[in-house]
């Protein structure tokens, strides 16, 4: 056979021998060859694991006869017999001897090689430790039951494919699943189809060795989460993995509940339109009444505006609770004006602005600050409350100080959980906690603490406008 590479043969020469050492690209069949004899019989090539097999050190083997490796030399001789005449040989069986003396079983695989102009050179190849080889082969074996112990196990079904698309391994929740496998091509298992889907995930994670996470409705209307993955086996054999977790029940209740928020959505609107309209015909007709009591009439109109602007203001609070805040989307919140705007409707508040403070917020933070206002007043029995606006580093922080009742020790950890209420004027317990929801979307903290010498000081902390300031 001619050398594909024959000017990159190396032949060494010394007093005692004619080497051939051939390089890796020349051995075609056997890309790692583990022994090279060159024409002579001389060892020329050896490698660390043709040592570990016979316990001798590379350079002990480099230079010894071959057949001194053979226990019985006539082996050797059969070898070379049926290796010139077929210029290869596959699976030789032999007793190799080890260096203790001792028998080693193996198979031999080697090939003749030639130079360019067609003169024999040596022969290279591989020589295997059977006993090796089967403890491997055991040690695999073992491995592979427990790995398919665990697929059998798995309360989702799992597959095996190879290139064909044929299932070639199935778990027991795929077969329960289906019963009987009736075919082995994936789209009849799974859609009951005659031939291969157009969009054939499988087929595309052969071609591209990527994985792939889809979701698709199986021939039993099932929904399945399927991630699909490329391997290879121990004898380089190309497969494909398929998990397929059953979402059907959870696609059902996210359907569900799309469908509830829709309908709350509507709701909300309609409530909006007419409790909006009806407190502008109020508020109309309030104005036009005559009356002598100009201060009952003025806290009634501010009421009635109090309620219209809340109302106004539920479409942003409905939002702040059910979508996620777009933070390219929101604007600069004033706090100091915003803060101003509530002392129409609380005149028992008292502003302390010892900083100007902005963060990136939208108009829920207004039913924040009127929700934590009108607890303190209602259900704290609080007559004043000192609010106060400073800049600590990065943060901005507003404290809500009042002078009602306060807040137990043993309801401070509760006091922003749903339905949590205290107070003689109990509510129902939604305030704080929807407040709390609005302020860490906005990425805040919301705390409670006692205030001196009674009441209860409620302290909201956001990062401010430009966090990256020098204070």
């Amino acid at each position: 056979m001619e050398n594909p590479r024959g000017n990159d043969t190396t032949i060494k020469k010394n007093n005692k021998f004619n080497t051939f050492l051939p390089n890796t690209y020349v051995n075609l069949a056997y890309i790692f060859p583990n022994i090279s004899i060159n024409k002579d019989g001389i060892i020329v090539y050896t490698n660390e694991d043709l040592s570990r097999i016979l316990g001798y050190q590379k350079k002990d083997l480099l230079g010894m006869d071959a057949k001194e490796i053979y226990f019985n030399t006539a082996d050797w001789q059969n070898l070379l017999k049926e290796l010139y005449d077929k210029e290869n040989v596959q699976n030789f069986g032999t007793i190799l001897k080890k260096k203790n003396g001792k028998q080693v079983e193996c198979t031999i695989e080697m090939q003749v090689f030639r130079d360019s102009e067609g003169n024999i050179l040596g022969h290279t190849g591989t020589i295997k430790d059977l006993n090796l080889e089967t403890d491997l082969r055991e040690k695999l074996q073992i491995e592979n039951k427990r790995l398919f112990s665990v697929l059998e196990k798995i309360p989702a079904y799992t597959c095996i494919y190879d290139t064909n698309r044929n299932i070639v391994f199935a778990n027991k929740a795929l077969k329960d699943r289906f019963h009987k496998l009736e075919s082995k091509k994936c789209y009849k298992v799974f859609y009951g189809a005659d031939a291969p889907c157009e969009d054939c995930q499988v087929l595309s994670v052969f071609e591209t060795n990527k994985p792939v996470i889809k979701e698709r409705m199986q021939k039993d209307n099932k929904i399945c989460e399927i991630h699909i993955y490329p391997f290879t086996d121990a004898d380089g054999k190309k497969l494909v993995l398929e998990f397929g977790m059953d979402i059907t029940q959870r696609k059902k209740i996210e359907e569900d509940l799309k469908n509830l928020n829709d309908t709350l959505e509507v709701l909300n609107k309609i409530l909006r339109h007419d409790i909006l309209n009806d407190l502008t015909i109020a508020l109309n007709f309030c104005d036009l009444i005559e009356t002598k009591d100009e201060d009952i009439k003025a806290k009634v109109m501010k009421a009635l505006i109090k309620s219209v602007k809340l109302i106004e203001n539920s479409r942003e609070f409905e939002k702040a609770l059910n979508e996620k805040l777009d933070k390219n989307t929101m604007n600069l919140f004033d706090i100091k004006s915003k803060l101003l705007e509530l002392t129409e409707f609380y005149p028992e508040m008292n502003i302390n602005f010892l900083d100007d403070c902005k963060i990136f917020a939208d108009e829920s933070m207004i039913i924040v600050f009127n929700n934590i206002i009108r607890n303190a007043k209602i259900h704290g029995n609080a007559d004043f409350i000192d609010i106060s606006l400073k800049k600590i580093g990065k943060y901005c922080e507003i404290s809500f100080a009042d002078n009602g009742i306060g807040i137990p020790d043993t309801l401070k950890d509760k006091i922003f959980n749903e339905g949590v209420s205290y107070g003689p004027n109990k509510g129902s317990g939604l305030g704080l906690y929807l407040s709390k929801k609005i302020v860490e979307k906005h990425g805040g903290e919301i705390k409670v603490s006692d205030n001196k010498p009674k009441g209860a000081i409620i302290t909201l902390k956001f990062i401010g406008e430009n966090p990256y300031e020098i204070c």
